[in-house]
């Protein structure tokens, strides 16, 4: 035992040596091995034994010694490997570890019956596709299409086809491939028709939705109210049944005047353009598109057509301050009047416009008399010289007269 100590000592006080990958593997094989070979012993004597029952009870009692003394020796061992797996441990740790090889994956071959067909394959399924689309478009199919109108309440979908250009002989690609053009005839045709979109859906069927202009005022004609879009363009008269309750009138003849007026409503706030019930013409000497307009509150707004979107957002602020139905003037600044401060100022302008009339008629009276006095006295001057020269005349002729008789 003191031996053996020792050894374990000479053994501990030696350099642990740094084992490769084949000698660890070597040694778990030897170590298999004798395992083996021990049972293996085992066994034959185990057989022996068993033939001998004496030889037995004498090899229980060795085995007894044998195994304490191998539970010395084992638990020593125990003690050494533990050592010498926490040096191993902390070599491995120490040293990269092995990048893994893959293994390049061996290509099936393919047979030449496989590689004609691969090869071949684009070809028909190209062939295929055109024959397909061949029989499509000689059968009756190509020129079957399903069309719908949506989103309008003006426009019909007999006018909205008619202005597209559609026709039922169209075939199924060429409609396809030509719907902007379609759309585009659509905005040109219809006035009433601000945008329009198509969409297809599978297999044959086609939506045309479309947004129609609003109606943002009615034009007053001799036979009745013509509805005037946000573009401008008016349409056909409607009877008194079809006007909305609240409704904006614009008494305007030109042409260019109403489309003016209609950019300028475009920029103003909605609530502000409801306001208005009635445009008119202020027929103005000093300014030309002075503009009268009548308010659903009573009040009436003055403002040149050229600066409509930019005074006209001042009336919310200023209609607060009104106590009775006033006149806002935009024309040149902003003030308010009532219409018995103009009907007097205007009656003060006639009373002075007649005063000045009749001192002017009476300075013509008083010029007329000078002139008339004085065309009298020119006269009578004349008449005078002319008496005078008569006279002088029988004095000359008396004088000759005498002279001869004597």
């Amino acid at each position: 035992m003191a031996k053996e100590k020792e050894q374990d000592k000479q053994q501990d006080t030696k350099p642990q040596e740094e084992l490769t990958e084949w000698q660890k593997r070597n040694i778990k094989f030897l170590k298999k091995k004798e395992a083996e070979e021990l049972e293996k012993k085992k066994q034959q004597e185990k057989m022996r034994l068993e033939r001998n029952p004496y030889a037995a009870s004498q090899k229980q009692a060795e085995d007894d010694e044998d195994k304490d003394s191998k539970e010395k020796v084992a638990d020593k061992a125990s003690d050494k490997k533990k050592e010498s797996s926490e040096f191993s441990e902390i070599v491995e740790s120490d040293q990269p570890k092995p990048k893994k090889v893959k293994k390049p994956k061996e290509k099936k071959e393919r047979s030449p019956l496989q590689k004609a067909i691969r090869h071949a394959l684009p070809v028909l399924l190209g062939a295929v596709l055109v024959l397909a689309i061949s029989i499509f478009l000689v059968s009756p199919l190509s020129k079957k299409k399903v069309i719908t109108v949506e989103g309008g309440n003006r426009a019909t979908q007999e006018d909205v086809l008619s202005a597209s250009g559609i026709s039922s002989s169209d075939y199924f690609f060429s409609f396809i491939l030509n719907r902007s053009s379609y759309m585009h005839n659509i905005l040109k045709n219809d006035k009433l028709i601000r945008e329009a979109k198509m969409t297809y859906h599978f297999p044959n069927k086609f939506t045309i939705k479309i947004k129609e202009y609003n109606i943002v005022a009615y034009a007053q004609t001799d036979d009745g109210y013509q509805p005037i879009l946000e573009n401008g363009t008016r349409l056909g008269v409607v009877s008194s049944q079809d006007l909305p309750d609240n409704f904006l009138t614009i008494n305007l003849s030109s042409e260019k005047e109403i489309e003016q007026l209609i950019k300028a409503f475009s920029k103003l706030d909605k609530s502000l353009v409801q306001q208005i019930q009635i445009v008119s013409s202020a027929d103005s000497s000093t300014t030309s598109d002075l503009l009268n307009l009548e308010m659903h509150d009573g009040n009436t707004v003055r403002v040149p057509l050229s600066e409509l979107d930019e005074k006209l957002p001042y009336y919310d602020k200023i209609k607060q301050n009104l106590t009775e139905n006033s006149i806002v003037d935009m024309e040149v600044g902003i003030y308010t009047t009532t219409s018995t401060i103009e009907s007097e100022a205007a009656a003060e302008k006639e009373k002075a416009q007649n005063e000045a009339n009749a001192d002017e008629s009476q300075t013509e009276s008083t010029d007329e008399s000078t002139e008339l006095t004085e065309s009298n006295d020119t006269e009578s001057q004349s008449e005078v010289s002319q008496e005078a020269s008569a006279t002088s005349t029988e004095t000359d002729a008396v004088n000759d007269t005498s002279s001869t008789q004597q």
